[in-house]
């Protein structure tokens, strides 16, 4: 799945990794204003944030080379 956000395709299939190193990974759920939700996948404690502040605090982001590894994506359902 893609979303534009302020002109910009953002590929959330794939790890997002902002300007600041942190990695991001969409939790499959959107919050109430219609914001993907992203969770941060280098940290021991779970911070889920929406897309648009994930952005405004960590800089942009720009799709990891390769796909998710199931790993990934359990730590993201296990979170939820």
């Amino acid at each position: 799945m893609t979303t534009i956000l302020d002109g910009t395709v953002v590929d959330l299939d794939r790890v997002q990794i902002a300007l600041d190193g942190t990695r991001w990974l969409w939790t499959c759920d959107i919050s109430d204003a219609g914001d993907p939700l992203m969770q941060r996948l280098d940290s021991r404690i779970t911070t889920v944030l929406a897309l648009p502040t994930v952005l405004s605090a960590h800089g942009p982001v720009l799709a990891e080379n390769g796909r998710p590894t199931p790993a990934m994506y359990r730590q993201v359902l296990e979170a939820a």
